[in-house]
């Protein structure tokens, strides 16, 4: 039998500003359930301003970290850490049975982007805490790179597409695709001769209103910048200069304090540790008003050579080692495992409980 929502109108004896104290600190499963009790705490927690204040009390006070796990047999799963260190399942992902081959692109605001480019690009933006996804469909035969980010100027969402010229990692850009989550809709962007010779060699990260990919020109390691805003690439110094191939294999672009940053290791000859450096990029004004850009190296610490570093959370780098999950101490630099056996590999994203919404119009597939 289906069961039926009910919604009842009940005396606001609760003044609204009390009201809303307490429903930014709650979790965004338990609010959702909630709205069905009465119109009015329907329409507070479907209001944008307080999904905004939930969302920043939530980001300030239960910051948390989305783990794309790999296991030994192949499969994978979402699991999240929180705020007081508990491993708790995501959920099933909608629509898997679909999403062959499945990746995290990234995750903002709650809202998880996943890719499949089994056969067609198969994107999905989701948010599990309230249950609720948007599918995009985009025919390709080629290799893709994509990035996933907000802009509040804008207050939007984007899906970029960067489409090569073949499967290679080293295939030429030929085609980039935007989809805005506002407007529903997909459109192509010039980029005119500035990524003529780049190659892109990962998915993307969004911060601050842009999204940045690490690539290569030539022998040379750089970052790609495309501004939410203005629709317009860039391209950045990177601060470190390696082999093509070590480059790509032991760095991790992620967000730090709101701000871009690189997490890079390196060995040096039999050592069995590995140095762990720690950069952030910082964003002013040069002598002549141009956008200039800065890396600051922060952390370096040495750890032993199998750790392989995926983010850093709470001040602590997280990364694979062995079959688990390892915790380095920025300030310390004491290492615990966490999670042993759960995973043979795995990929980490910042991740923060929301009640922001995917489908403000009709779900459809493009």
């Amino acid at each position: 039998m289906k069961q039926v929502e009910m919604e009842f109108d009940i005396p606001p004896s609760i003044p609204q500003d009390i009201l809303r104290s307490i429903f930014k600190r709650l979790p965004a499963r338990t609010l959702i359930k909630w709205q069905f009790v009465c119109k009015d705490w329907k329409n507070l927690l479907n209001n944008p301003s307080f999904i905004q204040e939930h969302l920043q009390y939530s980001d300030d006070e239960n910051p948390s970290l989305l783990f794309q796990c790999f296991s030994v047999h192949g499969t994978w799963g979402l699991s999240t850490i929180d705020s007081e260190m508990q491993l708790l399942p995501v959920g099933s992902v909608p629509l898997i049975e679909i999403l062959r081959d499945a990746t995290v692109v990234g995750s903002i605001n709650g809202l998880v982007c996943i890719k499949s480019n089994y056969e067609s690009i198969n994107i999905l933006l989701w948010n599990p805490a309230i249950r609720k996804f948007r599918r995009l469909t985009r025919k390709a035969n080629v290799w893709v790179s994509m990035g996933f980010g907000f802009c509040s100027i804008v207050k939007d969402y984007k899906v970029v597409i960067i489409s090569c010229s073949d499967y290679a990692l080293t295939g030429r850009i030929h085609q980039v695709e935007i989809y805005s989550l506002s407007t529903n809709s997909w459109k192509k962007v010039e980029f005119g001769g500035l990524l003529d010779g780049v190659e892109i060699s990962r998915d993307g990260v969004g911060t601050n209103g842009a999204i940045f990919w690490s690539g290569f020109k030539g022998n040379d390691h750089l970052l790609v910048s495309y501004c939410i805003a203005t629709e317009e690439f860039a391209l950045i110094p990177s601060p470190i200069s390696a082999d093509e191939f070590i480059v790509s294999l032991l760095s991790r672009l992620f967000v730090y304090e709101n701000k871009l940053a690189l997490l890079f290791h390196t060995t040096s000859g039999n050592d069995e540790y590995t140095s762990i450096d720690l950069w952030v990029m910082e964003k002013g004004k040069d002598s002549i008003s141009e956008e200039r850009w800065s890396w600051t190296k922060k952390h370096s610490v040495k750890h032993p050579y199998s750790l392989l570093p995926r983010i850093v959370w709470r001040n602590m780098i997280v990364g694979n080692y062995v079959d688990g999950i390892a915790l380095v101490n920025l300030s310390t630099n004491e290492m615990k495992g966490f999670a042993r056996g759960y995973c043979a590999d795995f990929e980490a994203f910042n991740y923060v409980e929301s009640l922001v919404p995917v489908d403000k119009i009709h779900i459809e597939e493009l």
